[in-house]
């Protein structure tokens, strides 16, 4: 019985650390970071300022669990695009990626322009800088093994090879949003020394 009950108090907590996140970002959205407050945020998941602090220490700790967050749900697109793509078929992943990136960018687009638009770029550079270092783990620990598995290797320092990658085509798409996919791709297999495997 009594784990029961530390289960429900243990979700009724994650449920509450998650409504401060929401809360968060959502604010975020409306004024960014730099002039929000602990009281805006603590009214906006309805509790207390106390009760925020039982679950975060200050406001730079929630805007941690806001990028983690936002992380995370790119994250799960890549997770379904490789529980998807076709192990082999290196045109389809490249050309499956550049429309993913353009994708996680349109999704993340308005978070992202508030982060810079409201005085927070460190907090937007943190946000690009831990995106790639996740996505260039994701991807090295699934993708490339299976490529190394089928192909070899043409790549040394796979981590900071996709890393450096991520953060090149984020800002190029962002920069020149109207670069061809053609052209992303043909930059994405030159990094990657890929070329000879495509048609």
């Amino acid at each position: 019985m009594a784990r029961t009950t530390g289960a429900r108090i243990e979700s009724r907590g994650d449920a509450r650390r998650a409504a401060i996140v929401r809360a968060a970002r959502e604010a975020c959205l409306d004024t960014g970071f730099a002039r929000l407050t602990i009281s805006d945020i603590a009214s906006r998941a309805d509790m207390t300022r106390s009760l925020f602090y039982h679950y975060f220490s200050s406001k730079d700790e929630v805007a941690d669990a806001v990028i983690d967050d936002a992380i995370a749900a790119m994250l799960v697109k890549l997770d379904r695009w490789n529980a998807e793509r076709e192990v082999g078929n290196i045109e389809k992943a490249l050309d499956d990626i550049v429309r993913l990136t353009r994708s996680i960018i349109a999704d993340e687009g308005p978070f992202s322009a508030r982060l810079i638009e409201a005085g927070n770029a460190e907090l937007y550079l943190k946000f690009i800088d831990r995106a790639a270092d996740r996505i260039a783990d994701y991807i090295g620990e699934t993708t490339v093994r299976d490529f190394e598995r089928l192909h070899g290797l043409p790549i040394r320092n796979v981590h900071e090879t996709f890393y450096t990658l991520i953060v090149g085509l984020v800002s190029l798409i962002r920069l020149h949003p109207d670069t061809s996919d053609r052209l992303i791709k043909q930059v994405a297999a030159q990094t990657l020394h890929i070329e000879n495997y495509l048609g």
